[in-house]
């Protein structure tokens, strides 16, 4: 999938989506695998040992269906929730003296601020996020997310749809700013 990985900023057309929209979102970089410890489930506080660094992310999603509603969670979890992509800010090293719950992320569209929420959205704690990824996995008999992979945690703002011609800011205080243009 690497081609739908972008760098500080990005274009996209339009006309290679159904519905396509963004979501303003905190992401990691794994410096260690994602494992449970054995015999008890991961935690947020267990998960961080594997997190190398931090970063905002820009998640370019499709909302591909008539009604996704209708289609169960199976379905939406084998379709990652309409992701079509993403754009990677800069990773953030120094992560731990970040209070993530905190952090405030904007998305603004064509200049005009769209949304706005903090961490604590994703589950409480954006590694909550990680934990459930990494117990989720272990209870399906899936093998660990690699060190050197990346993982989105999940939306600070809600889902904006976006225009042919929109150009999105998504701004993470502490994680710095990316752009995206709708052509």
């Amino acid at each position: 999938f690497e081609k739908t990985v972008l760098r500080r900023s990005g274009r996209i057309p339009h006309s290679g989506f159904v519905r396509v929209g963004v979501e303003c979102e905190i992401a990691v970089e794994l410096a260690r695998d994602l494992v449970t410890p054995e015999g008890t489930p991961a935690t947020r506080e267990s998960v961080a040992a594997a997190v190398g660094g931090v970063m905002a992310a820009i998640e370019i999603v499709d909302e591909r269906y008539r009604d996704f509603r209708s289609l169960g969670v199976p379905t939406l979890i084998a379709d990652d929730f309409f992701d079509s992509g993403c754009v990677l800010g800069e990773i953030v090293r120094d992560w731990r003296r970040l209070d993530l719950p905190r952090l405030t992320g904007v998305t603004a569209i064509n200049g005009l601020e769209a949304g706005r929420g903090t961490g604590a959205l994703v589950m409480g704690h954006p590694l909550e996020a990680l934990a459930w990824l990494a117990n989720s996995r272990a209870r399906h008999g899936l093998g660990p997310v690699k060190a050197g992979e990346f993982v989105l945690l999940g939306s600070v703002v809600e889902t904006k749809w976006l225009n042919a011609g929109d150009r999105v800011r998504v701004e993470i205080e502490e994680l710095g700013a990316l752009t995206l243009d709708v052509e």
